[in-house]
């Protein structure tokens, strides 16, 4: 993905994840679809890599769209799969072969907070998951990108904060 492209999406869910729950789900599969195809698959092929995370993003938008209930656990579960893998490969916790392993765990915890605490978890999880996008896209030191993380997700949060509570006054 153009990092323009990936910096514009993960800005988008940084600001308007909740408001924008289908474009969350179907982002986070798109992004889960690149990941794992870049992980899995032994091709370097950046057509097939590319192919994946568009049809999971579809697949993502769709039950969005018309499995909402489904999707709220998929959304957090994808979120929290990639929230985990870009800590864990990050700090290098553990080997390129098990990053799966940090991918299911994420997953479940993500999957758990927008179950029981929806509105709240979904922003967590989209601030966070839109700052990790924009700084996977953009080269920084590595000494300072968990701080930007930090303060791009923070920014992200106080804004969907913001939205939310105005929206149920």
């Amino acid at each position: 993905m153009t990092p323009l492209i990936q910096v514009a999406t993960g800005i988008f869910l940084l600001a308007g994840g909740r408001k924008f729950f289908w474009f969350f789900v179907g982002a986070t599969g798109f992004i889960t679809g690149l990941t794992f195809a870049d992980q899995i698959l032994t091709i370097d092929s950046p057509v097939i890599i590319l192919a994946a995370g568009i049809i999971l993003g579809i697949i993502g938008i769709f039950i969005a769209v018309f499995m909402q209930r489904f999707a709220i656990f998929a959304g957090g579960f994808l979120a929290g799969s990639y929230i985990a893998y870009m800590i864990v490969a990050a700090l290098g916790l553990i080997p390129r072969e098990l990053f799966w392993i940090a991918y299911i765990a994420g997953g479940i915890v993500g999957a758990i907070l927008l179950l029981f605490l929806f509105d709240w978890a979904l922003i967590a999880l989209s601030s966070v998951a839109g700052a990790s996008m924009i700084i996977d896209a953009l080269t920084f030191d590595p000494k300072i990108e968990t701080a930007i993380v930090l303060i791009l997700a923070l920014s992200g949060i106080l804004i969907q904060a913001k939205l939310l509570l105005r929206d149920k006054a």
